[in-house]
């Protein structure tokens, strides 16, 4: 019998034995005393949350956060958000990994051959080996290639780090066009270059925060990993180094969304803007598509943008 989809899961359906990827667990106690174990059960195609209650005692440690599970239960709603009330959750393998992780929606091969044209076009000397000391190493250019770009809000998915750093350079690129005094090449390795430390920051398989990320954030470990490649590069231009590592750390924008410092330069304006541009652009489009729409063409509340998004009348 066929896997049932988290995309075809609806109220009341029953469910026996269906695998699906652990992306989170966590085990509260109750106000009654009794234990809740809380999970998201995921695949390819969507996430649903999922409750046990008084789980078995050895069962949290068991289950492992990135790895399958085997779970029986019934699709309930809860505040008007669909979830599945467990009777039973056990460890479980995993054939095709593949089929349990979202992925980018362009292809990986397009997305591969933008960012080899973009790193052949960088043609400033300092910030072309740069580039390639850092994704011309293999383990890092894979890394950089599978990563997501975050845990839920927007391009949570694989591969959705590399396409979300090719539509930071597009924008920049246009940019380009509008600003002449841009420094086109900084602005691309810049866009490229700016969430590098998500590939540290987040696991490639659960999208949960890693220990490194949650603790030093994504800015440092990025800043800090090409402050590294440029103290091996001799000779590298120093108010060139300065220029790009401020950059790096202003491209949240703000001191309150994380960044150390707020953009003072021309690359860093932009850049910060493009990346605010197509996270929050992004993240309209996977919530929209992840949501229901209510009659008046209402999703409910976005966190990321602050409101209830309009996808219009129903067709």
């Amino acid at each position: 019998m066929a896997r049932v989809p988290v995309s075809e899961l609806q109220t009341d359906m029953s469910l026996r034995k269906e695998v699906y990827l652990l992306r989170t667990k966590s085990l509260t106690t109750m106000r009654n005393g009794g234990m809740l174990l809380r999970v998201t059960l995921a695949d390819k195609t969507g996430a649903i949350q999922g409750v046990q209650f008084d789980p078995p005692g050895h069962l949290a440690d068991a289950l492992v956060v990135g790895k399958g599970v085997e779970v029986a239960g019934r699709v309930t709603s809860y505040k008007d958000q669909l979830q599945v009330t467990l009777e039973r959750i056990v460890p479980a393998a995993l054939t095709r990994i593949e089929d349990f992780l979202p992925t980018a929606s362009r292809p990986m091969a397009d997305m591969i051959s933008e960012l080899d044209d973009l790193l052949a076009s960088v043609k400033q000397p300092d910030l072309a080996r740069l580039l390639d000391a850092i994704l011309g190493n293999t383990e890092t250019f894979r890394a950089f290639t599978v990563a997501p770009a975050a845990k839920a809000f927007h391009h949570a998915c694989v591969g959705g780090l590399l396409e979300h750093s090719l539509a930071v350079a597009r924008l920049a690129q246009t940019a380009c066009t509008l600003y002449p005094a841009l420094d086109r090449d900084l602005v691309i390795t810049l866009a490229l270059l700016h969430d590098l430390g998500k590939i540290r920051a987040y696991d490639a398989t659960s999208f949960e925060s890693t220990t490194q990320g949650t603790l030093w954030t994504h800015l440092y470990i990025g800043t800090a990993q090409v402050e590294k490649a440029i103290d091996a590069l001799p000779g590298f231009d120093a108010d060139l180094r300065l220029r790009l590592v401020h950059a790096l750390l202003a491209h949240h924008g703000k001191r309150e969304n994380g960044s150390p410092v707020v953009p003072a330069t021309l690359e860093a304006v932009v850049v910060s803007h493009a990346d605010n541009l197509d996270a929050a652009a992004q993240g309209v489009t996977d919530f929209i598509e992840g949501h229901e729409v209510d009659e008046a063409g209402f999703t409910d509340y976005s966190a990321m943008h602050e409101t209830r998004l309009y996808a219009g009348p129903r067709k």
